[in-house]
């Protein structure tokens, strides 16, 4: 195992703490930190403070990761995650893993395992997504390597093994065969049974397997707390051992002690017996705040207790832009906005008091720094942290994937393109012979949005066309009319101008508002082949940098997403700049539409 100092006692070098909400990271799900204590990890014992363990988590806890790994390889995991993810606070958990999915975690999973293991037929076939999903933006498996290769260069883990050391092998050859692991697992997974194969170590020799599990352990939680900055248990009766890493040492709970000090205190009884929808109660019960207080002696960054009873803003719709004309058309189809900051968020943004009907809405309207859906899904994630919206919609302009001989399928300048699904046209592998194998599947937008777009659309018309009239007063406000729009000219190969199929439903209104598929990468598309093969193998009828990076940071926190995307070109060498301005704003203008109808069907 990697040499560490030995963990300092918490109680002489934190100050006393109080109950504010952290993120938890709960290690001991882990298949493999299971499997280093055998048959005992399925004792009563061992599963009970399992439980207890989660439920301190929910009344301490504002996010709780899970490794997606961890749930789905154990089925001691799902036995006791279950019955709190399908409770009314299962929104407070996050599956944690590679990729915008399960169905892309697991794709990415299948490949680290050998044919016919258990973990290969697992991830070989459809997993149910039981909770919210966070995505890593850090490899587990990179930085496995990273500190492995640490670990023997400096000899701490060499010098663990070397009483293991095959007569007559040399200390030189003998280390450099812990330096060669990395390259010799290739793409497999970095767990104890593939590195021991790979060692000239003996085999079936449960203090070897056991060190190997420790130290693979140890730089695999690593890599999660560090990227969440997530805070852990110490000191676990059954589930503890060395210190497990932390992203956050001074919010992490000393177990044990709290246990002993909530038995004394007899509340420990009441939360072992309380339903599990009112565990959320218990940050604010005096009982245990005092014996909170009383056992983390160890630190734990003291707020008052008062903040936490403080209700946060909580936005009716917040909508991210990705550029700031895009947020200028927003703010000519919903109202003007005024300057909006909260506490904790770098971002600057705009909000809009909106009336419908009498009912007084708020919206919050952010901008991007950069495109992309990295920042995307950043921006989206301290949106949702700060405001706490119901709905979460992107707004703003797309590339178009036109049909010119089918009429009802043909997207055109001016249309809008209102996403059903989100699909990330750049996840996936490249392969040896420089082919790329796109691995993402597309996930559908919300439920609601689905249902409110189906009333709305039309033979006649293809929607409803009760949107112009939001359009057309925001563009009165730039000096501009519908009949003021720039020319719509499709060019095909040889740079020759593409005829039309007629579409009788343009005369009663010339932008057609679609419903379909949307990609999103973090690359500029400029290329009609491109576009026409996303359009013909995946159903896609917009093209554009950021909904990707929404989506994800929408589904890890039950968000009800929805993108509204007005087409600005074709995806090919004439983009111009001509049609920012009326697509956005018809974008913007849709996306009110049915914002009014989703608020006036609210029962009074």
């Amino acid at each position: 195992m990697p040499s560490r100092s030995k963990p300092t006692q918490l109680s002489l070098v934190l100050a006393p703490g109080s109950i504010h909400p952290r993120i938890l990271f709960l290690h001991f799900f882990d298949l493999h930190f299971l499997e280093e204590r055998g048959n005992y990890a399925r004792t009563q014992r061992v599963m009970s403070e399992m439980d207890l363990a989660v439920r301190i988590s929910i009344i301490t806890g504002k996010k709780i990761l899970v490794p997606a790994a961890s749930f789905y390889e154990t089925d001691i995991a799902r036995s006791v995650l279950e019955p709190f993810f399908a409770s009314d606070i299962g929104d407070r958990f996050n599956l944690v893993g590679s990729g915008s999915s399960v169905e892309e975690f697991r794709w990415s999973k299948a490949d680290q395992y050998r044919t016919g293991s258990m973990q290969h037929t697992l991830y070989s076939s459809i997993l149910d997504q039981a909770a919210g999903w966070q995505r890593r933006e850090r490899s587990a498996t990179k930085d496995i390597t990273g500190s492995w290769i640490k670990d023997a260069e400096t000899g701490s883990i060499v010098d663990e093994l070397h009483v293991w050391k095959p007569e007559g092998m040399s200390p030189t050859a003998f280390a450099r065969a812990f330096i060669e692991v990395p390259e010799k697992l290739g793409g497999e997974a970095f767990i104890a049974k593939h590195v021991e194969a790979l060692l000239p170590l003996p085999s079936k020799n449960i203090n070897v397997t056991n060190t190997l599990h420790q130290t693979i352990n140890y730089h695999y939680f690593n890599s999660y707390v560090t990227e969440f900055k997530a805070s852990v248990f110490q000191n676990m009766n059954h589930l503890g051992g060395e210190a497990i890493p932390s992203g956050n040492p001074k919010d992490d709970i000393d177990f044990s002690m709290l246990v002993k000090v909530c038995r004394g205190k007899r509340i420990l009884d009441r939360i072992l017996r309380s339903s599990i929808s009112h565990l959320d109660t218990f940050c604010y019960d005096t009982d245990f705040i005092e014996a909170f207080n009383m056992s983390q002696t160890s630190g734990y960054a003291p707020l008052p207790v008062h903040e936490m009873a403080t209700a946060r803003f909580q936005a009716d719709l917040a909508i991210l832009t990705a550029l700031p004309k895009e947020r200028e058309a927003v703010e000519a189809v919903f109202g003007k906005g005024e300057i909006k900051r909260f506490k904790d968020d770098p971002n600057v943004y705009k909000l809009i008091n909106f009336e419908v009907r009498g009912k007084q809405k708020k919206i919050v309207v952010g901008v991007l720094s950069e495109m992309g859906n990295t920042r995307a899904g950043s921006a989206s994630t301290d949106f949702l942290r700060s405001c706490a919206p119901e709905r979460l919609w992107m707004i703003g302009i797309a590339g178009g994937c036109p049909r010119p001989n089918d009429a009802k399928e043909d997207i055109r300048l001016g249309d809008i393109v209102i996403a059903d699904s989100v699909w990330e046209s750049d996840f996936g592998k490249m392969n040896p012979d420089q082919t790329f194998e796109n691995r993402a599947l597309s996930q559908r937008v919300s439920y609601e949005l689905n249902q409110f777009v189906k009333q709305f659309q039309s033979e006649k018309s293809g929607f409803d066309t009760g949107w112009i009239e939001f359009r057309d007063k925001a563009l009165n406000e730039y000096g501009l009319s519908a009949n003021d729009f720039p020319p719509d000219i499709l060019h095909g190969k040889n740079k020759r101008v593409l005829k039309r199929a007629d579409d009788p439903r343009r005369k009663l209104s010339p932008s057609i508002v679609h419903f379909g598929g949307v990609a999103a990468s973090n690359t500029l598309l400029k290329s009609p082949e491109i576009r026409d093969e996303l359009r013909d193998k995946h159903k896609i009828k917009a093209v554009e940098m950021e909904s990707a990076g929404l989506r994800d940071a929408g589904w890890s926190r039950s968000a009800r997403i929805a993108v509204f995307r007005g087409i600005v070109d074709y995806c090919d060498a004439f983009k111009n700049d001509d049609w920012h301005n009326p697509a956005a704003i018809s974008a913007a203008a849709v996306a009110r539409f049915i914002f009014e109808a989703i608020a006036n069907s609210e029962p009074t």
